[in-house]
């Protein structure tokens, strides 16, 4: 029996390297830039439900993915770019990550939950529904942390735009208040002369 699972085991091991290696093959077709082990990398460890959409998607709309392997390339690429660049950055986007699969889990697990079975017993189904409770506590806690995230993030960068609006415009005021001594060195500087005075 043991042997079976192990033959098993290996044999889904090998289907899913040969996935692997067609994804890879479409990505380097559709994305040359992008290197596909780090990109299924990322999404292996932040989104593994992406991975297993790509194969659903592959199989059901096999012309479509070139389109979706883009989508999930260009976002890669997006997020991947922050690395080394902004480290704060960067790790905010794996967390957002993280957080939509969770939701995406807790979305499709609320959905089947919902749903009851042909001829569920009593048991079952308060068991189903207390099942479908505590997943849509979890789904609306999650989308209130992200929802806060998302809020602080924005007021973070508002802060950020209103101080680089205030330099601007104190560097707008000083420009104003130098401004005889801006065009005279301006005159000079064009024709090697002082400004002339007006008469």
């Amino acid at each position: 029996m043991w042997k079976m699972m192990v033959m098993v085991a290996v044999a889904m091991a090998c289907l899913a390297t040969a996935v692997q290696a067609e994804l890879a093959e479409t990505l380097k077709r559709v994305r040359p830039n992008v290197e596909a082990e780090a990109m299924l990398g990322y999404y292996r460890e932040n989104a593994p439900d992406l991975l297993e959409e790509i194969e659903k998607r592959r199989k059901a709309y096999p012309e479509a993915m070139d389109a979706y392997l883009g989508q999930l390339a260009d976002h890669f690429q997006e997020v991947d770019k922050l690395r080394g660049e902004d480290n704060a950055a960067y790790d905010r986007m794996v967390k957002k990550e993280k957080q939509q699969c969770q939701v995406r889990r807790l979305s499709r697990e609320i959905q089947q939950l919902a749903k009851p079975a042909k001829n569920e017993a009593k048991d079952a189904a308060d068991q189903r529904l207390a099942l479908l409770k505590e997943s849509r506590l979890q789904l609306r806690k999650l989308l209130e942390q992200a929802f806060d995230e998302a809020q602080q993030q924005q007021l973070i960068q508002i802060n950020k735009l209103e101080s680089e609006v205030r330099d601007l415009r104190r560097l707008a005021t000083e420009r104003s208040k130098n401004r005889a001594n801006i065009l005279q060195e301006r005159f000079r500087t064009l024709t090697g002369e002082d400004w002339p005075e007006e008469k």
